[in-house]
């Protein structure tokens, strides 16, 4: 009886290493990705707000585009 518990208890898992990289490969993908979706959400609410006469259009500042010497 003990034995087929043992043996089911580690037929039922994988090996651990096998799982941290399925994780791994997972947050690698996800990560960007939500990150991209954020960012082009916030874009996209804040083009939507200057629009509607929410917000301020962002000031256009030469001195922020040019590199710093």
């Amino acid at each position: 009886m003990f034995t087929a518990l043992a043996s089911a208890a580690t037929s039922a898992s994988g090996p651990p290493v096998a799982r941290l990289l399925v994780i791994i490969v997972l947050l690698g993908f996800g990560f960007p990705l939500v990150r991209k979706l954020r960012r082009t959400a916030s874009e996209r609410r804040k083009r939507r707000w200057i629009e509607e006469g929410l917000m301020d259009p962002p000031a256009i500042d030469p001195k922020a585009s040019s590199p710093s010497e």
